[in-house]
């Protein structure tokens, strides 16, 4: 998809959680700043879809874009954190102002189902 330094975004999982693909060893990084919708196991079919249509404007904003990331850790499940820009511009910012996510800095995640009235 797009390269970012020294690594290749691959795969997009969701809207906030990519594969980097670095020299032949693929790591799983979470995006930081943002949350979006789960499509793993979403809490109602509303959380499901948006969280579809987040994935695939991810996947459409990495595709079409100069990406790079700042490494910022790791999380508790070993995951690398990455703050990712597309084109100079925080793809969380983009996914916000587009209502595919909200804005997370740790903490307890939202209830997207009460969030989209799909309780």
């Amino acid at each position: 998809m797009g390269t970012a330094g020294e690594c290749m975004v691959g795969y997009v999982y969701d809207g906030d959680t990519v594969e980097l693909e670095c020299g032949g060893r693929d790591q799983t990084a979470r995006l930081v700043g943002f949350d979006t919708p789960e499509t793993k196991d979403p809490g109602c079919e509303a959380e499901r879809a948006l969280g579809e249509k987040a994935k695939k404007r991810l996947r459409e904003i990495i595709a079409n874009s100069d990406v790079s990331y700042r490494r910022l850790g790791h999380d508790k499940y070993g995951r690398k954190l990455i703050r990712l820009t597309a084109d100079g511009v925080d793809v969380g910012d983009t996914l916000i102002g587009e209502e595919l996510a909200v804005a997370y800095t740790g903490g307890s995640r939202i209830n997207w189902c009460v969030k989209l009235g799909a309780q």
